[in-house]
């Protein structure tokens, strides 16, 4: 009698600690993102693209707004490094940055959320040649994610080439909801960019000219940009979508039509400009974890009945 007793006991302590280490585990996921662009060859390409994972609190841009500096940075240069450390930026008093306030309010604006200093965020560029996401190409990253409410949505945000400052990004931060990849499973998937996706956006701070687009240099394209930013704001245009059934043609391209630039057309960009998916990633360690609970307590009740 007393050894079913001890038997039981330790039986139900190595459950318990077992279904402890698993709640512990289930306290963070994993979560793959690839991005592949779908551009035809010769079409467009992104920049390294900067992705984030909030509680729903980071608004990147509004349609009839302006661009905010960070925002413009991405559109202008495709560099992520103002944004990322703005997401990043927590004040325990008073959460952390978002650009666009509650209301009609436009800036950068501290949003009240203490989940705020849990924020993830990463850059996915090309790992074997030029930064940019060339027609073709997929790039990944895995992160790990606290599913506590912190992580729940995901924003992304990259500059289109060879524009001079037209962007792709959710608008709306509640537009990719994770959590039903937070039981271990499954993926969600969307296009970005141009025709059956989320629109291009201009952001307004620069006059529309392929001629000073930073990455002329990697189409074979003359011109490039060979000065300064324009200072943010000065050209007081607000975000609008590129609209159009060739949006090239709006932009001076001094070289004559490229037709694969055209993010628009249907049939040269079916599914955007490029197909994002985000996949859960089982933890290694879960599987084991459950055979050893199932085994304790298959080894406590036999005790027990013997």
């Amino acid at each position: 009698m007393k050894t079913g007793i001890m038997g039981n006991f330790f039986g139900t302590a190595i459950v318990a600690s077992l279904c402890g280490a698993l709640t512990a585990s289930a306290q963070t996921q994993q979560v793959r993102v690839e991005i592949t662009n779908n551009a035809p060859d010769g079409g467009v390409a992104l920049t390294p693209v900067w992705v984030g994972f909030h509680s729903g609190s980071f608004d990147s841009y509004n349609g009839g707004l302006s661009a905010q500096p960070g925002l413009e940075s991405i559109a202008e240069d495709g560099s992520t490094a103002l944004v990322s450390s703005q997401f990043l930026d927590f004040n325990a008093a008073n959460g952390g940055y978002t650009y666009v306030a509650p209301g009609p309010a436009d800036g950068l604006v501290r949003t009240g959320d203490l989940r705020d200093q849990y924020r993830v965020d990463g850059t996915l560029g090309s790992p074997t040649g030029p930064p940019p996401v060339e027609p073709g190409e997929s790039v990944s990253q895995t992160f790990s994610l606290r599913t506590d409410g912190s992580n729940n949505y995901f924003s992304y945000l990259s500059m289109v080439l060879p524009t001079n400052d037209f962007f792709v990004a959710n608008g709306n931060p509640l537009a990719h909801s994770l959590t039903s990849l937070f039981d271990g499973s499954g993926s969600i998937s969307f296009n970005i960019g141009g025709f059956n996706a989320s629109p291009v956006n201009d952001a307004g701070t620069e006059a529309e000219s392929y001629v000073t687009s930073a990455a002329n240099g990697l189409f074979g394209l003359a011109g490039g940009q060979n000065g300064p930013d324009t200072p943010q704001g000065s050209l007081g245009l607000p975000i609008a979508n590129v609209t159009g059934s060739l949006p090239i043609d709006a932009l001076n391209f001094v070289e004559g039509s490229q037709p694969n630039f055209d993010f628009n057309n249907g049939d040269l960009y079916a599914n955007g400009i490029a197909t994002v998916t985000i996949t859960a990633v089982p933890e290694p360690g879960a599987a084991p974890l459950l055979m050893m609970a199932g085994l304790g307590l298959f080894a406590a009740v036999r005790r027990r009945r013997s």
